[in-house]
């Protein structure tokens, strides 16, 4: 072996020893933290939780307190033609301001009586339920796509394996082949055969590899692993889980994060109707106000004076327009569609649990299947192995029992494959959990 050929073995190790090692959970953990899709439903949570604290103030007291200092500039007096504090006849200048001048005002402020506040705290809590099924059902979503893709990843790693397999064995085929010709057991046509084959499965492997390659991109992409970051995906094919019984749309209802979503927006606009129509009725504020005034020509808080006013403001609203009608109705048509989308997702639950659940059970019969033909066609190959050995069989027919056990085997992986795709689906549509692989 060559200087060059240690050296790329030795490259490979080292880099794979250096690999990061992820399997499912972890994955999914990365999804959750870098996942674009569930950090704009995290923000979403939070600006919910904005609007139920916004909405929650307008019930609660009031307070503010203002401070001012005036500075006067000019001294205004008042001449007097005697004195008014001693009635003496001499001309008096008798000072009405004073240099400094010092004011505090604190306004309490409650609502008493408004249908207003009362539907905003409503349909805050509200917006809350429907933001949080919101983002639950994000969540189900880039979870069930990041399976899906970590899944076909260990497929593509399959496929590039058989591939390998292939190769490996149409070598091992052709060194064996080339030894009997070079020793005038076969013909040069035997020995032509078995390379073409050999020659043929190194660009099937090669693609293979490729589409691996992809498949492990597009898996960093959804989690936020770095591109560049050598990785190395800890899971199996080979384990999957039953299939499930078939359940009622109304069982999905209960469950399914975006269903309920739905029943929780027609909730709010159900009480955005009822907020609109507060606007015809009166609201009822008390205040309490507190001031206090000095003056002096010191920097002293002298010649002070305060007050305490307690008042009522009554707001009617008489006319508007025809506004808080027009309100009112466009409020009412938001209603109208929503329950209209609420009635079409029970028909398309209902469809969708039955094509998953067909799905499902084609790929669970073709799981059970595959795995027989390939016991079948393993055995096949091995018998045409020896028989070739012997003399007794063609290289076509080593290429023909090679290409099935092949094919026998990337059938039988496809059908998980297939059959994870469809349960993991299955879970977005139920708003369940049915599979933890570890």
């Amino acid at each position: 072996m060559s200087r060059i050929h240690v050296l790329a073995i030795s490259i490979c190790l080292i880099a794979g020893a250096f690999a990061g090692e992820y399997d499912l959970n972890k994955v999914l953990e990365l999804a959750e933290k870098n996942n674009k899709d569930i950090q704009l439903a995290k923000a979403e949570l939070k600006i919910a939780s904005a609007e139920k604290l916004s909405a929650v103030s307008t019930a609660l007291p009031q307070l503010e307190v203002t401070g001012g200092y005036n500075r006067n500039l000019q001294e205004n007096t008042i001449i007097f033609p005697f004195n008014p504090l001693t009635g003496a006849e001499e001309r008096t200048l008798f000072p009405i301001s004073f240099k400094n001048e010092y004011a505090m005002n604190a306004v309490l402020r409650q609502t008493l009586f408004s249908f207003q506040a009362g539907y905003a705290i409503q349909a805050a809590r509200y917006l809350n339920k429907l933001t949080n099924n919101t983002y639950e059902f994000t969540r189900q979503q880039v979870f069930s796509g990041v399976k899906s893709s970590f899944y076909a990843a260990l497929l593509q790693k399959e496929v590039w394996r058989v591939a390998q397999d292939s190769e490996k064995s149409a070598l091992d085929n052709y060194k064996d082949i080339k030894f009997k010709f070079d020793n005038g057991i076969v013909s040069e046509f035997e020995l032509l055969q078995s390379e073409a084959r050999w020659q043929s499965s190194i660009p099937e492997a090669s693609r293979a590899k490729r589409d691996y390659q992809l498949s492990l991109n597009n898996l960093k992409n959804l989690v936020g692993i770095p591109i560049e970051e050598e990785i190395v995906l800890t899971g199996s094919l080979d384990r999957f889980p039953t299939l499930p019984e078939m359940i009622s749309p109304e069982e999905a209802y209960e469950t399914r994060a975006d269903y309920n979503a739905l029943i929780w927006e027609k909730k709010l606009l159900e009480k955005n109707v009822s907020a609109q129509r507060a606007n015809f009725y009166p609201t009822l504020e008390g205040s309490a106000t507190y001031t206090y005034t000095a003056a002096s020509d010191d920097f002293k808080l002298d010649n002070d004076n305060d007050n305490i006013i307690l008042g009522l403001s009554l707001n009617i609203p008489i006319f508007s327009g025809g506004n808080n009608i027009a309100q009112v109705r466009r409020a009412s048509a938001e209603v109208d569609k929503v329950t209209t989308r609420l009635n079409d997702s029970k028909r398309t639950i209902q469809i969708e649990l039955n094509n998953l659940h067909l799905q499902m059970r084609e790929a669970f019969e073709r799981i059970n299947a595959s795995q027989k033909a390939v016991i079948a066609s393993r055995r096949a190959f091995e018998i045409a192995e020896t028989r070739m050995a012997n003399g007794l069989a063609t290289q076509l027919e080593l290429k023909d029992s090679r290409l099935a056990l092949d094919q026998s085997q990337l059938g039988y992986y496809t059908a998980i494959f297939d059959y994870l795709n469809a349960f993991f689906a299955w879970e977005v549509a139920t708003g369940r959990k049915g599979f933890n692989n570890e």
